[in-house]
């Protein structure tokens, strides 16, 4: 039985067929896999027992990759899973930007204490809110202008609602789209000066760090907003304070807190909630669970972070699943230490990304401890980064 640890909850769902499939969820050192969020993984975690991290979500700038690539330690996420829930806050905040509902919603309030008092009487509330309506006058969004940082699915998305609503759609990213409801630009200061929204929905890299620092927001118009649902060290936080109190930003939002956001005038903190949604959630858990699980008990991997795509129908009694540094010769002394064990090859299939290779191995052989020794000596080649013996259970999962 195979050990999940949590250092983020699963959804219940999700959760209770993880043990209805025969999986252990603990907490325990040195777990075979590792279920996460956007918690950081500790490099502690990271031990020769480690076979999987799902990360239910895009980003994987809070596990070490080049370590887990090291230690022969698969990564899934699930991307694009959650790119509606950010789609719908990213268009809440644009209302949020333009109509003053917060306000309204307390001038009505307000009211109270003035019914209490006797100042107004239960007929007369509506009318004393009409005339202090005039407070709460807001814009709309149709005829202005977005600039979108990032045209992946969540960007795609973002483009085509803005299009509906009227706005006029500028998107910015490195390769060319086939872009129908905006008009793509390859200038980030074309971007940055026409818009009166700037919305950041860039992944982490060495590029995009610190991209909108002072020289880049002095390049905004006067009164935009902008919005962070990428990463928040994508923007420089002293820059953007620094640009808010000189009256050259209107607002900044962004879904990364810090001890110097929170509680500055003109600045909109959540608690990176851009995915989070029961919706999102579930699908999110659902897409890496079902690729861990097919690692797990077969080898096989869809979509993963940092070992290359590897899908074989498991028909044999046993399968070898073999992760190696892609470097000439290498493959040859694995298939030697197999022949000389007198086992026969049913299948296999092999495939390479960035260095690396991984190979599955169907054996026509059902001597457990003649594959346990067969695997102990692959796993002492120079080559080899980790190599799992899997039985094939034949269940009807």
């Amino acid at each position: 039985m195979e050990t999940i640890y949590q250092l983020d909850k699963m959804t219940e769902t999700i959760a209770k067929r993880a043990i209805k499939k025969g999986y252990s969820l603990k907490n325990q050192a040195a777990p075979e896999a590792l279920f996460v969020r956007s918690s950081t993984v500790p490099n502690e975690l990271i031990t020769p027992e480690l076979a999987v991290i799902a990360r239910s979500g895009t980003g994987t700038n809070t596990i070490d990759l080049a370590r887990c690539t090291q230690n022969g330690t698969v990564v899934f996420n699930s991307p694009g899973v959650n790119a509606n829930a950010v789609k719908e806050l990213v268009l809440s905040n644009l209302f949020l930007s333009v109509r003053p509902l917060f306000k309204a919603i307390q001038t009505v309030a307000d009211l109270q204490e003035e019914l209490t008092s006797g100042q107004i009487e239960a007929e007369e509330v509506l009318k004393v809110a009409e005339e202090r309506r005039k407070e709460v006058i807001g814009e709309e969004l149709a005829g202005k202008t977005i600039g979108i940082l990032g045209l992946g699915e969540i960007g795609e998305r973002v483009a085509k609602a803005c299009h509906q609503l009227g706005m006029e759609v500028l998107g910015y990213a490195r390769t060319k789209k086939a872009a129908h409801d905006y008009e793509q630009v390859s200038d980030l200061q074309m971007l940055l000066t026409e818009s009166d929204f700037v919305v950041v929905l860039l992944p982490l890299s060495q590029e995009t760090k610190g991209m909108l620092n002072r020289q880049t927001i002095q390049q905004m118009k006067k009164n935009a907003v902008l919005m962070n649902f990428g990463r928040g060290e994508i923007v420089e936080e002293a820059a953007v304070l620094e640009a808010l109190a000189k009256n050259q930003l209107k607002q900044y939002i962004t879904d990364f807190p810090s001890a110097g956001l929170i509680g500055q005038p003109k600045v909109l903190c959540y608690p990176h909630i851009g995915g989070s949604t029961t919706n999102a959630l579930e699908k999110g858990d659902h897409v890496v669970f079902d690729r861990m699980h097919a690692y797990l008990r077969a080898g096989t991997i869809q979509e993963s972070v940092n070992f290359p795509h590897a899908e074989l129908p498991f028909l044999a009694p046993y399968r070898l699943a073999l992760f190696y540094h892609d470097k000439p010769g290498a493959f040859a002394p694995l298939l030697r230490i197999i022949s000389e064990a007198g086992v026969d090859i049913d299948n296999l299939a092999s495939e390479r990304k960035a260095g690396v290779a991984y190979t599955l191995i169907d054996l026509d052989e059902t001597n457990e401890t003649l594959l346990q020794d067969l695997q102990q000596q692959i796993q002492q080649e120079t080559a080899i980064i980790r190599a799992r013996l899997i039985k094939n259970s034949r269940t009807n999962e």
